[in-house]
């Protein structure tokens, strides 16, 4: 497991998840499918740079800076905050290009619910510690059963695989000696934030 626990890490990637569940929102068999295909790619386009593309290319500039070490990790707890904080601004960045969009309140809802899962992942983690890893993973699952509960769409195989990525990302992260029982509050934290965020906005 330890073997395997990186390649399962890199995988399903924090910066991965986003872009993920707007994939899933934009082909769910709900009404948001029915968008046209060239807009469809242009949303998603938009939220891979914001939330993906844009933060890994911070990664260069931060090793240079000796911010974080070559494999990607910030060197101590403090330092971590600066990528984090870059991470956060272009999460908001992200949001507010979102909201000048005519879309579905859905698509705003989930959006905000990204945005703000790692603003509350970033502030406990300055007395606590919450894994990002499996926060992004619950949120994900959370986005499905919204959908579902919604829309009442058929996506129970894909919250089936989501549940089951998130019970492999914890356990890797455990095998790494990265966390302990956080990666089942980041799991908690992450769903509640994104369910409750889509049904409430």
């Amino acid at each position: 497991m330890k073997k395997a626990a990186p390649v399962i890490s890199y995988l399903f990637h924090p910066l991965l998840m986003p872009t993920l569940g707007l994939l899933i929102i934009l082909n769910s068999g709900t009404y948001l499918s029915l968008i046209d295909p060239a807009a469809k790619r242009a949303i998603i386009f938009v939220m891979a740079l914001g939330t993906l593309v844009f933060p890994l290319l911070m990664l260069p500039f931060l090793q240079y800076r000796n911010l974080v070490l070559r494999s990607g990790q910030a060197t101590t707890k403090q330092e971590k905050l600066i990528p984090q904080i870059i991470i956060l601004i272009l999460y908001i960045i992200t949001f507010i290009y979102f909201q000048k969009l005519p879309l579905s309140h859905v698509i705003h809802g989930y959006v905000l619910s990204v945005l703000a899962t790692f603003f509350l992942v970033l502030v406990l983690n300055l007395k606590f510690r919450v894994s990002l890893n499996t926060a992004a993973l619950g949120g994900l699952t959370g986005l499905i059963i919204a959908l579902i509960y919604l829309y009442e769409t058929e996506l129970q195989g894909i919250l089936m695989l989501a549940i089951f990525a998130g019970g492999l990302t914890g356990t890797s992260r455990l095998a790494l000696g990265e966390h302990r029982g956080e990666v089942f509050w980041g799991f908690l934290l992450g769903f509640g934030v994104v369910l409750g965020t889509i049904l409430v906005y």
